[in-house]
């Protein structure tokens, strides 16, 4: 027995010192690996985030159409260009023309977050922090044409609820999300979750499903949980569409893995945009908690409009379930395999799906940009996005990536001290 403790002493320490001294390796290495790196990940920063606020900018005019009023209205359009206004308001600018809608409000919001807690986050980061964002400090909102803190533009009703239970209730941050409406709205913003953890899909998934339990719950959580993890290895320098797609599915759980999974398998890449519109549309019904009644009527074509809104009624829209998803989630992943690497069609794919159409594109394009980086998105749009909406986007992911490689270095850092208590 002493033979076998000293032995498994010794074995112990060899491959604790092993360890540290590779960790020590890869600390002396951080500052080089950042430099050789930074150009690759900062293109990539700099590329999902345009992306997502061009996406959001030209989905905007088009928010809850459906597939049919889209095709309409913009079949010929030239999409190098953004849609105009739909819904024009004399008192404001309102959506179109290039201004970013309430999505991206959110995305600053939680790239304002990591910023300034310069660390991963978990619930109490939001209550905290992500509440004061949205609720304290003033930004420029072009549709409104004014500047104001996104909570007074106003968010829409879940995103405010988050105040009400966080700051007016204090909850307590694990729980204040139970009880919100489930939406679509906090899976959309997840981008940075992905970027402070590339490379490490579980601990992207792990890291957003902890935060936004001070916003949501259920599937709503989840989706948000898939699409950190699809982030997290797109920003990875190496890659691709297909491991994206792999890590959500991986890591999918109950109602979102089985409607990811059917979803997925019922696009080709060869569909016409109408075929892969009616393929995915009918793939991801049976997960919207429609009543059968309802679900018959859409199936037939009789329903007066599908989208959710006018199905509210009489069903579990919106509350806790096991085998419910947020349709955005899989029909973004859908857009981006059935775009296969151009941009242009997945975009078109996103947009044309309608309902919320912005939602969408912004999540499809903005993952094929952290794989492809910035220059898949036009200039025309790049340079437009910023002007309308009075920001620097660029500036924005150059800032980001700083906060991106401190978060880095000091996961190394903290890695080294559990090698030395190993």
């Amino acid at each position: 027995m002493k033979r076998r403790n000293f032995f498994g002493l010794a074995l112990g320490s060899f491959l604790a010192s092993r360890f540290t001294h590779s960790l020590q390796a890869h600390d002396a290495k951080a500052s080089e690996l950042q430099q050789r790196t930074a150009p690759l990940l900062a293109d990539k920063l700099s590329g999902a985030l345009y992306a997502f606020v061009v996406a959001d900018a030209m989905g905007g005019s088009i928010e809850n159409n459906l597939p049919e009023q889209t095709k309409a209205d913009f079949a010929n359009h030239d999409f190098t260009r953004f849609l105009p206004p739909t819904k024009p308001n004399k008192k404001e600018p309102g959506k179109g023309d290039g201004r970013t809608t309430d999505d991206t409000l959110n995305l600053e919001a939680l790239l304002g977050v990591y910023t300034r807690h310069q660390d991963h986050l978990d619930a109490y980061d939001y209550a905290d922090l992500f509440v004061k964002e949205i609720t304290e400090k003033k930004v420029w909102i072009a549709e409104k044409g004014a500047e104001m803190p996104p909570n007074d533009r106003p968010l829409w009703y879940p995103e405010r609820y988050v105040y009400q239970r966080n700051a007016v209730n204090n909850a307590e941050p694990r729980t204040a999300g139970v009880g919100n409406w489930l939406n679509e709205g906090f899976q959309g913003i997840v981008l940075p979750v992905g970027a402070v953890n590339v490379g490490d899909p579980w601990r992207a998934y792990d890291e957003v499903t902890s935060f936004g339990a001070a916003h949501t719950e259920s599937f709503a959580l989840e989706g948000a949980g898939v699409n950190a993890a699809a982030y997290s290895v797109a920003f990875q320098k190496d890659g691709t569409l297909d491991a994206a797609l792999d890590a959500a599915l991986r890591v999918a759980k109950d109602g979102t893995r089985l409607a990811l999974e059917d979803v997925l398998s019922s696009v080709k890449t060869s569909d016409s945009q109408d075929e892969f519109i009616r393929k995915a549309r009918l793939a991801v019904l049976p997960y919207l908690q429609l009543s059968p009644k309802q679900l018959k009527n859409i199936l037939d074509g009789t329903a007066p409009n599908d989208t959710p809104k006018m199905l509210r009624d009489r069903t579990n829209i919106g509350r806790p379930s096991r085998i419910a998803c947020v349709e955005n989630v899989p029909i973004a992943l859908a857009a981006l395999k059935y775009g296969n690497g151009d941009y242009m069609k997945t975009l078109k794919a996103s947009l044309f799906y309608g309902r919320d159409a912005e939602s969408i594109a912004a999540v499809a394009t903005s993952i094929l940009a952290a794989i492809k980086g910035t220059s898949i998105v036009p200039e025309s749009l790049r340079s437009g996005v910023d002007a309308a909406n009075k920001r620097n986007y660029s500036q924005t992911a150059r800032e980001f990536l700083t906060v991106v490689q401190s978060i880095h270095q000091k996961d190394v850092e903290r890695l080294a001290k559990r090698a030395e208590v190993l």
